[in-house]
Protein backbone atom coordinates (compact mmCIF):
# COMPACT_ATOMS: atom_id res chain seq x y z
CA UNK A 1 0.00 0.00 0.00
CA UNK A 2 1.19 3.72 -1.12
CA UNK A 3 1.97 5.98 2.12
CA UNK A 4 -0.83 8.17 2.52
CA UNK A 5 -0.95 10.97 -0.18
CA UNK A 6 2.04 9.19 -2.01
CA UNK A 7 1.15 7.51 -5.09
CA UNK A 8 2.38 4.43 -7.27
CA UNK A 9 3.81 5.48 -10.89
CA UNK A 10 3.78 2.61 -13.54
CA UNK A 11 6.49 3.68 -16.21
CA UNK A 12 5.64 2.00 -19.60
CA UNK A 13 5.01 2.14 -23.62
CA UNK A 14 1.70 3.38 -25.04
CA UNK A 15 0.38 -0.21 -25.45
CA UNK A 16 0.55 -1.65 -22.30
CA UNK A 17 -0.26 1.49 -19.78
CA UNK A 18 -4.23 1.06 -20.14
CA UNK A 19 -4.63 -1.85 -18.34
CA UNK A 20 -2.47 0.43 -15.42
CA UNK A 21 -4.50 3.23 -15.90
CA UNK A 22 -7.99 0.62 -15.77
CA UNK A 23 -6.68 -0.46 -12.60
CA UNK A 24 -6.59 3.10 -11.25
CA UNK A 25 -3.03 3.80 -11.28
CA UNK A 26 -1.08 6.60 -12.06
CA UNK A 27 0.84 6.07 -15.46
CA UNK A 28 3.60 8.08 -17.45
CA UNK A 29 4.50 6.47 -21.03
CA UNK A 30 8.62 6.34 -21.67
CA UNK A 31 10.45 4.16 -23.81
CA UNK A 32 14.16 4.02 -22.57
CA UNK A 33 15.83 4.04 -19.32
CA UNK A 34 16.93 7.56 -19.69
CA UNK A 35 12.93 8.27 -20.03
CA UNK A 36 11.99 6.32 -17.38
CA UNK A 37 14.86 8.16 -15.01
CA UNK A 38 13.28 11.65 -16.28
CA UNK A 39 9.52 10.59 -15.22
CA UNK A 40 11.31 9.26 -11.68
CA UNK A 41 12.75 12.84 -11.45
CA UNK A 42 9.99 14.41 -12.01
CA UNK A 43 7.16 12.78 -10.11
CA UNK A 44 9.65 11.76 -6.91
CA UNK A 45 8.27 14.06 -4.21
CA UNK A 46 5.06 12.70 -4.58
CA UNK A 47 5.43 9.07 -5.13
CA UNK A 48 6.06 5.95 -3.04
CA UNK A 49 7.14 3.29 -5.53
CA UNK A 50 7.69 3.37 -9.47
CA UNK A 51 6.73 0.21 -11.58
CA UNK A 52 8.96 0.38 -14.46
CA UNK A 53 8.15 -2.76 -17.08
CA UNK A 54 11.01 -4.50 -17.86
CA UNK A 55 10.81 -4.33 -21.95
CA UNK A 56 11.59 -0.10 -21.95
CA UNK A 57 14.64 -1.12 -19.66
CA UNK A 58 17.74 -1.38 -21.23
CA UNK A 59 19.92 -0.37 -18.08
CA UNK A 60 18.57 -1.94 -14.55
CA UNK A 61 21.41 -0.99 -12.87
CA UNK A 62 21.10 2.51 -14.24
CA UNK A 63 17.57 2.71 -13.44
CA UNK A 64 18.08 1.39 -9.47
CA UNK A 65 21.02 3.48 -8.98
CA UNK A 66 19.17 6.58 -10.15
CA UNK A 67 16.07 5.63 -7.92
CA UNK A 68 18.46 5.48 -4.29
CA UNK A 69 19.84 8.68 -5.49
CA UNK A 70 16.32 9.66 -6.07
CA UNK A 71 15.03 7.82 -2.29
CA UNK A 72 12.17 6.21 -4.52
CA UNK A 73 11.24 2.29 -4.49
CA UNK A 74 11.21 0.91 -8.01
CA UNK A 75 10.07 -2.42 -9.43
CA UNK A 76 11.00 -3.73 -12.56
CA UNK A 77 8.34 -5.76 -14.39
CA UNK A 78 8.88 -8.49 -16.08
CA UNK A 79 6.26 -8.34 -19.12
CA UNK A 80 5.96 -10.76 -22.32
CA UNK A 81 8.20 -8.92 -24.29
CA UNK A 82 10.75 -9.17 -21.65
CA UNK A 83 10.07 -12.43 -18.93
CA UNK A 84 12.15 -12.63 -15.84
CA UNK A 85 15.08 -14.23 -15.60
CA UNK A 86 15.93 -16.98 -13.16
CA UNK A 87 17.80 -16.50 -10.28
CA UNK A 88 19.82 -18.35 -7.73
CA UNK A 89 18.65 -17.10 -4.22
CA UNK A 90 22.12 -18.59 -2.90
CA UNK A 91 23.85 -16.18 -5.06
CA UNK A 92 21.88 -13.05 -4.18
CA UNK A 93 22.46 -13.91 -0.45
CA UNK A 94 26.48 -14.33 -0.75
CA UNK A 95 26.26 -10.93 -2.77
CA UNK A 96 24.28 -9.45 -0.21
CA UNK A 97 26.42 -10.75 2.93
CA UNK A 98 29.80 -9.43 0.75
CA UNK A 99 30.69 -12.96 0.25
CA UNK A 100 29.69 -13.61 -3.33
Amino acid sequence: MAEEGRKVVVIGDRDTLPLFRTAGLAVAEAYSTSEAVEVMRREAGNTALFIVLKHIVDDEERLRREASKLGVQVLILATKWAPAKPMRVEELIAKALGIG
